[in-house]
Formats: C-alpha cells, structure tokens, sequence
C-alpha cells in the first residue's frame, strides 16, 4: 500500500497530466522538497507547451530540458518548417520537400506534386486555349455586353482594322466605336439580347484611320465571372460588296472578274437554278461548269451541308418575299467530288439587286477550306493530347467523364473507370534519371492500349498516374481488365528500368450525382491498393 505522502503525490501529478484544472500550487505538505519541485515544473511546462502547440502557437517558448521537452521542441521545429514550405508552395514553388515527418511527409509531397501537375494542365489547357484563339482565320473578339469594353482580340482582328496592340490595350477601347451607324449597334444588342446569339449581321465598321469597311459579325453570349460577355466573329466582306457593285453596273465585268477568280463565284435564282458558275469550280470539284448545271442539290452538297443550306437560304428567301433585307448566308459546307472524295468550302451568299432596289437573285462565293480544316482538326488534337504520351490529356478526360455520366444517369447505360499509377516511380526517376522516367510512362500507355478496347478511352490523370474510361462496361468486367492490365504491365520488359508494376483501382457508376464522387471511389481502391503491398486491383 501507498503512503499518504506517495498517494497525495500521484493524486496531484496525474491532475498535472490530465486535468484542464489544477491547483496553482503543489500540496502543503510537499511544498519544500526540491526533487519534487523540480518534477512539478517539468509538468507544468509540458502541460504549457503542449496547450500552446494545440492551439497553433508556433512561437511559444519551450523552456528546460529533458527527452520529452526536447521531442516538443523538435516538433515545433518541424511544424515551423512545414509552415514556412508551404508557404513556399502557395507561392508558386513547388520544389520543397518534406523528409521529417514520418508518414505525413509522403502524404504532404504527393499532394504537392498533384497540385504541382493540376496547375501544370491548367496551364497548359490556358495555352491551348489561346493557340486556338489566335489561330481562328477571322476576326475574333470578346466583348462586354453592357458596355463594349474589349477583352480580348486574336491577330486576324489586328489585321481586319490595322489596329495595334497599344492602341486596343488598357482597357480603354470600345467596340461600339467601330459602329459607323449605332443603330446597327442597337440591332445587334437587341438581337443578342433575345435569342443569346447573332448569325451574319450586316454593318459597317470604321478600321483605323477611318477607313470604312463592310462586315457580317456573328455572335454568341457567354458568361465570365457571372457577366455577360459576347464572344464575336467579324468576316470583312468588303471586297465581296465590292464585287456586288461592281457586277450589278456591268454583267461583262462580272464575267470577267468571276471567270479569272480563284474561289468559284456563281449566281442562283430563288428556285435553287444555277444561272453562273464560274470556271474555277473544276479545280475545286472535278466536274466541268457544264456538268455541275446539270446537277441537282443532292449532288451538289453531302447530305448534312445541304439540310444546313437549305435552313440558310429559306430564312433568307422568307425575308425578300416579306419585302425585307436579303439575309446573308455563311456557312461551311461540305462538296461531293468527281473523284469520289469530298471537300469542305466556305459560303458566303448574298443577295443581288437592280438600280431600282428590286431583288433579282443570289450570288455566292465559295472558297475551298480543307487546310483550314485540317489546321483546326490537329489544334483539337493537340489540346486534347497530353504532349509526353500521346494518351488523352485530362482536358479530354474531363470532357469524356461528363460524357459518360450524362449518358449513364440519363439512359441506364453502365460504364466504369480505372484509375492506376507506376509502383515506386519516384525511386525509377531517382535511380535511371527522368529520361528514363519518362520513356516508361510512354511504354506504359502503350501497354495499354494493346490491352483495352478501341472505345475505351486511355489518358494521363497526372504525373505518373493514368485514367481509363470505359464506355457500357460493369463493374465486373472492369475487374477482369483491370487484372488483365495488372499482369500484361508486370510481364513487360520495359528498356532500362527493367519490371514495373502497378496498382489499380476500380469504380463504375451507381446511383452517383457527379463524375467526381465516382473518381473518388475509383481512387480510394488505388490507395487501398496501395496500403496492401501494391501491384493489385483493389474495388470500391
């Protein structure tokens, strides 16, 4: 049994440790003996420190000695360092590492990196983004609608008004200044305003200079940051009028003009009659004028460009038979050719009148755009392609999720996902070197694509981590190829590393309400995956 003296002891050492409250001073009886004052501090400032470091006072003086003061004060330390690295981190760099954590700092550096590789693709979506803005062959420009202010411009705007970059920055220019006549301005608005979009809206804009020139702008209004802005298209069709005029004053001068022009001019009447081709036409086609008289709308469009045509020419027809302005068409269009292929072109139709105003029929312009096209094909491919494996980046992932689970939630249709990552990749990179690093990620996306359907949808999530899409699979049948992915991974050679292996995890759509709670899961299993010793499928 215990004195009174030891029980007393032990009654006020275990309040120190335990209690929120305890007596300012020790016992009576105790309150001279040196050794256990001396224990009695030690408590106290234990208990001082740890109540100070709970609290997130990183400042707090530690004082005295001993293990367990020394192991708070080592902890302080290491909390002052995380504090300072990730504030190095919020800054933008991301070259801090934590190593004396324990654990945590393997924690703390993956989501590092995976902010790293997030900030990485937004990024790099934002330069895709402006590569296709600038590279748009018309006009382009996004606006306020409330005021006019300009927000942005690609070079094809430049070169339309021969404005410079100083004369449209700062905030300063407006894009109503272009109008020569606001009531034109106020049409658009409304336009805009009522149907969220403007389709060749004829007017007159002034370059720089005060130079006039005639445009079609078409228009759609979007949202940033919660504002109306309206994103514009302007087609100069100056030159165009120009043509117009000129062949409304002689039909010999339109001839020759039409019959030496590159893009194959021609003219129609309000049944859909051919009355002129131009010679130029061969070039594009392969049919001779004489032969493409004799055709009918069937053979002169594909089948979807002639539904669109005919939709652009009845609201223009509807208008001069109401005795309004003739609406010009614009559209592109694709064009069966003689030797069985086809070809896209470009349209501009526009209306032709007598001197006394009277509507007489329409002349159109037609200019092949094939480059065009393929240029805007591989734009799209680029910005959907992560540069390093060629896999699909996660711009096109994103786009693919949303897909997949509208189609599942609205439909019933399964599918499921698989989410893996390269076991111990950073010891590959840290051994070989990221060249090596990097040539087995290219291995491993081809790996799996001999693996997967050619539906399924293969892309890097980020850093070494991979995301696979696969369209009307359950669950089950995800499992089998996970495995299958599993062991096709682990028996490849790859060059220089030698075996790789990976962890998997699984998910598919359920009763979900986002893409995101079903990428959770999926995730979850890797980590699971992971915790279990790696190089297997794990399901949630």
């Amino acid at each position: 049994m215990l004195s009174n003296d030891a029980q007393s002891i032990l009654e006020y050492y275990k309040a120190l440790l335990n209690d929120l409250h305890v007596s300012p001073a020790a016992p009576e009886n105790l309150s001279k003996d040196d050794t256990f004052l001396a224990v009695e501090q030690t408590l106290r400032t234990i208990r001082a420190a740890a109540a100070e470091l709970g609290n997130g006072n990183l400042s707090h003086d530690i004082k005295g000695k001993g293990y367990v003061l020394g192991s708070m004060k080592n902890l302080q330390a290491s909390l002052r360092n995380l504090t300072w690295i990730t504030k190095t981190i919020a800054s933008g760099d991301f070259s801090q590492r934590v190593h004396f954590l324990g654990d945590f700092s393997e924690a703390f550096n993956s989501m590092t990196e995976k902010l790293e590789s997030s900030i990485h693709e937004l990024e790099e979506a934002r330069s895709h983004f402006e590569m296709v803005f600038q590279t748009i062959p018309d006009a382009t420009v996004i606006t306020k609608v409330a005021d006019g202010t300009l927000i942005a411009y690609n070079r094809a705007f430049m070169e339309a008004t021969k404005f410079t970059d100083e004369d449209l920055t700062g905030g300063q220019f407006n894009i109503a200044d272009l109008y020569v006549d606001l009531s034109q301005r106020e049409v658009f608005l409304k336009t805009l305003e009522r149907d969220g979009n403007v389709e060749n809206l004829e007017f007159s804009f002034y370059a720089k200079n005060n130079a006039r020139h005639i445009g079609l702008v078409s228009s759609k209004r979007i949202m940033i940051d919660d504002i109306p802005h309206a994103l514009s298209v302007i087609r100069d069709i100056t030159q165009l009028k120009a043509i117009e005029a000129k062949l409304q004053q002689s039909e010999e001068r339109h001839r020759l003009l039409a019959d030496n022009a590159a893009d194959v001019i021609w003219t129609m009447d309000l049944e859909g009659r051919f009355s002129y081709i131009s010679p130029s036409v061969e070039k594009l086609r392969g049919y001779t004028v004489e032969e493409i008289m004799a055709q009918t709308p069937e053979e002169v469009l594909c089948p979807d460009s002639l539904i669109h045509m005919q939709e652009g020419l009845a609201r223009a027809i509807n208008s001069v038979q109401n005795g309004l302005p003739f609406q010009v068409f614009r559209g592109e269009l694709e064009q069966p050719c003689k030797d069985g292929s086809t070809v896209w072109t470009e349209a501009t139709v526009s209306g032709i009148y007598s001197e006394d105003g009277r509507f007489i029929g329409m002349l159109g312009v037609t200019r092949d755009i094939s480059e065009r096209k393929l240029m805007e094909e591989e734009i799209r491919r680029l910005s959907i392609t992560d540069k390093l494996t060629q896999s699909f980046n996660r711009l096109k992932l994103d786009e693919t999720l949303e897909q997949q689970f509208e189609s599942s939630k609205g439909g019933g249709v399964p599918f499921a996902i698989i989410i893996l990552d390269i076991d111990h990749f950073k010891l590959v990179n840290d051994t070989y070197g990221h060249q090596v690093g990097d040539r087995v990620l290219i291995e491993l996306v081809e790996a799996l694509h001999d693996n997967v359907r050619a539906g399924d949808v293969v892309g890097r999530w980020g850093g070494e981590e991979f995301l696979i899409i696969l369209p009307e699979t359950t669950l089950a049948d995800a499992t089998v190829l996970a495995e299958r992915l599993r062991q096709a991974v682990a028996g490849h050679a790859f060059s220089t590393a030698g075996q790789v292996t990976i962890s998997l995890g699984v998910s598919a759509f359920t009763t979900d309400s986002s893409p995101e709670s079903i990428v959770s899961r999926a995730d979850t299993a890797l980590y699971q995956a992971k915790e279990k010793g790696r190089n297997r499928v794990e399901v949630k």
